[in-house]
């Protein structure tokens, strides 16, 4: 997520969700997405900070205006480079974000609702779940609780703890 501009030439601070090595090499190219619209950009100057945190120098975004311009934006890579990544890149155990949304959830073989987001919270990713009723519900996405062993039919299972939310 782009936090806000630094300086006057263009950097931004981003706040580095991504635990792939390598994302933010100078010469690739992302899409933004803010309120603006989405627009792709190469990644001229990437620099990293203290914990979570970087200035990056986009192409096309050259002032201080320009970088106020996308700050909350989120940066993404477009699907065929996420795929041409997948074997060198993802342990066979982790997934994009994309093959996670959009999955059926079960819960004890009862079809229970659908993976509607997923965000990063302290030490790990959450599943944000909107149940056939519509409520969404956040469930832990930790191997105790998810099991993805169907995730290439489109389906993951779900086992709460106790007192997660009621059935």
């Amino acid at each position: 997520m782009i936090t806000g501009a630094h300086g006057l030439d263009g950097r931004v601070r981003v706040y580095v969700t991504s635990d792939i090595p390598g994302r933010f090499e100078p010469g690739r190219h992302v899409i933004i997405s803010c309120e603006a619209g989405s627009s792709k950009h190469r990644i001229e100057q990437f620099t990293e900070q203290k914990g979570k945190t970087a200035l990056v120098r986009f192409d096309g975004v050259s002032d201080r205006n320009s970088a106020a311009s996308i700050k909350g934006g989120s940066i993404y890579i477009d699907k065929s480079t996420a795929e041409k990544t997948r074997k060198d890149l993802l342990e066979d155990d982790s997934y994009y974000y994309y093959d996670l949304i959009g999955c059926e959830v079960f819960i004890g073989g009862a079809l229970f609702g659908e993976v509607t987001d997923i965000f990063k919270a302290g030490a790990g990713d959450i599943l944000v779940i909107t149940d056939v009723s519509g409520k969404d519900r956040m469930v832990p996405f930790v191997g105790s609780m998810v099991d993805t062993a169907g995730i290439k039919n489109r389906r993951i299972d779900v086992n709460p703890v106790e007192g997660l939310f009621e059935i």
